[in-house]
């Protein structure tokens, strides 16, 4: 019995002896069980914020790209579209009346010459005429001296004839005392005798006095009138462009504007642009661009020529200004600056196939001319200023 009660007790002892140390083992295998758990859940969670919070940064990337298009696209400033067209007025009007009045002031003066030309010709002809008449025989040395009238002197018919001619000779030059001596004088052409009737005191050369007489040469006279029809030509071809309608089409910069040099000093009157007026006419004449664009563009690029640029570089266009710092491509003068900007808009952003040809409205143009989208906008109201000059 003891035996039983004693081998009951050293198993209790034993079993009491072995049972915690499996109670330890699986508390620990739980512990990290549970701290691998925790440490899952807490890495899954943090590559859930991670991710959540790179989510949310591309979000947040995306609506700053968004409102960053947004601004720019707000900061296109949308360009006037209007059509400006000047048939008249009170300006041009005056400089065609005063062409007008130009045109009939020559007219009188090339009148006046030609009369003075018909006249010289019908001098030098019956001079001529006088000459070939009254010195065809050999003693034409003293065919054209005269001798005083005297009581022994007869007057024949001839000496009537001769005296008749050289009437109107003197007529033809307005000339009294030819006159005079047509009344007074006999002629040797009529009178055989004539050397014996000769009297030193009493006689002229007649010969000698009718070469003296100015007949004006015809030729400088006849130069003067085609330099005044010239003038005449050149004033009915500016009256003719005066009274063109002038105009201005945002929407294509290529069609002419029709101004004149007058035109475009009256529109430049008091700005910095004014001395160089000549050059758009000249400019849209020779490369098809708008003057009133290019005026646009100057006024516009230069603050109406008084930047920097202009002062110091000729440049009134901004052509080949590609940032602030950029020297720009400059030229010896205004004019010829001016002209190679033209050349570049005509051959380049105007013209189907050019390097930068979008269209051939200010819009298009600006695309490529100067980053940004309010240049077009600003080019165009500074052109509407300008036809509003007319």
């Amino acid at each position: 019995m003891r035996r039983k009660i004693m081998a009951a007790f050293v198993c209790s002892i034993m079993a009491m002896s072995v049972m915690p140390v499996y109670a330890a083992d699986d508390t620990q295998t739980t512990q990290v069980e549970q701290e691998i758990t925790t440490q899952d859940t807490t890495q899954t969670t943090k590559e859930k914020t991670s991710t959540k919070k790179t989510k949310d940064t591309k979000k947040s990337s995306k609506k700053k790209d968004t409102k960053s298009k947004k601004t720019d696209q707000e900061k296109v400033v949308p360009m006037p579209t209007q059509v400006v067209s000047k048939t008249s007025s009170s300006a041009i009007q005056s400089r065609i009346s005063a062409k007008e009045a130009k045109i009939t002031k020559l007219e009188k003066k090339r009148s006046k010459i030609s009369s003075q030309i018909q006249l010289e010709t019908k001098k030098s002809e019956a001079v001529k005429a006088f000459y070939k008449k009254y010195t065809a025989s050999s003693k034409a040395e003293v065919a054209l001296y005269g001798q005083e009238i005297t009581p022994a002197i007869k007057i024949s018919k001839k000496d009537e004839t001769m005296r008749d001619d050289l009437y109107e000779l003197a007529d033809l030059f307005g000339d009294k005392q030819l006159r005079n001596i047509a009344g007074k004088y006999v002629f040797g052409i009529n009178h055989p005798d004539f050397e014996s009737l000769l009297d030193k005191n009493d006689n002229c050369n007649l010969n000698q006095y009718l070469k003296n007489k100015k007949i004006l040469p015809i030729k400088p006279m006849e130069q003067k009138i085609k330099k005044i029809n010239k003038q005449i030509k050149q004033l009915r071809k500016q009256i003719s462009k005066e009274k063109q309608t002038r105009y201005f089409n945002p929407n294509n910069v290529s069609l002419l504007s029709h101004i004149t040099v007058d035109d475009a000093k009256h529109m430049l009157e008091g700005t910095a642009l004014y001395a160089d007026a000549k050059a758009y006419v000249k400019a849209e004449e020779k490369y098809h661009v708008n003057a009133v664009f290019l005026m646009g563009i100057a006024a516009h690029e230069s603050a109406w020529g008084t930047s920097r640029r202009a002062r110091e570089d000729n440049n009134l266009t901004g052509y080949g200004v590609t940032s602030d710092s950029a020297k720009g491509i400059n030229k010896a003068t205004k004019e010829e600056g001016l002209l190679t900007t033209a050349k570049t808009l005509h051959e380049k952003y105007l013209t189907p196939g050019g390097s930068y040809y979008c269209g051939t409205s200010a819009q298009a143009v600006n695309k490529h001319y100067c980053v940004g989208g309010e240049w077009a906008a600003a080019v165009v109201n500074d052109a509407y200023q300008l036809m509003n000059q007319l």
